[in-house]
């Protein structure tokens, strides 16, 4: 999907971020596995060359359904809700990313047409990926700081590092 180097890594350090939180998984609930899991499969899915054009619609699908998956009946607060929170933001982000697409070419009528254009469905959706980012970053802090300092065992801040990487991970996908 994206080839600059620095992309790349940006999306590495977010596939590792996803899986941060899965080090400090005990006693954390199979749903929230399985979503961490797919959150760093559809990052490194968006590195592979030459991945079907809209693999990053599919993935942020999923990602949002998994959101309400994670948020089912067992679910535990500490654990499940930071976790539907990076879901549905890297799917959203998903969704609003470009779509691949071949280079425009100049024609008898005028230059080939520039610009940066955001949206899956072939939508320019402008500031809207970066104000999702945003709004991640902060959502993901306030969890951490409304987590009583008692109860922020190494789980909470781990998961709270996981986003962070993600976050970053996310941000080629917003700029």
């Amino acid at each position: 999907m994206f080839e600059i180097p620095a992309v790349h890594a940006a999306m590495l350090v977010g596939a590792v971020g996803a899986v941060v939180p899965m080090w400090r998984a005990h006693g954390t609930d199979c749903r929230v596995r399985i979503a961490h899991g797919a959150m760093a499969v559809s990052m490194v899915a968006m590195m592979i060359p030459g991945a079907p054009a809209g693999i990053h619609l599919l993935a942020g699908a999923v990602l949002i359904a998994l959101a309400v998956f994670v948020t089912g009946e067992t679910m535990h607060r500490r654990t499940a809700v930071p976790c539907a929170v990076d879901l549905t933001a890297m799917g959203v982000l998903l969704l609003l990313a470009p779509t691949s697409a071949p280079a425009p070419v100049a024609s008898a009528s005028g230059p080939a047409p520039s610009g940066h254009h955001h949206g899956g469905a072939g939508i320019s959706t402008g500031w809207l990926p970066l104000l999702v980012l945003v709004c991640w970053a902060l959502l993901t802090l306030n969890l951490f700081r409304s987590t009583p300092r008692r109860e922020r065992r190494a789980g909470v801040k781990t998961a709270a590092a996981g986003s962070a990487l993600m976050i970053l991970g996310m941000a080629p996908m917003a700029v």
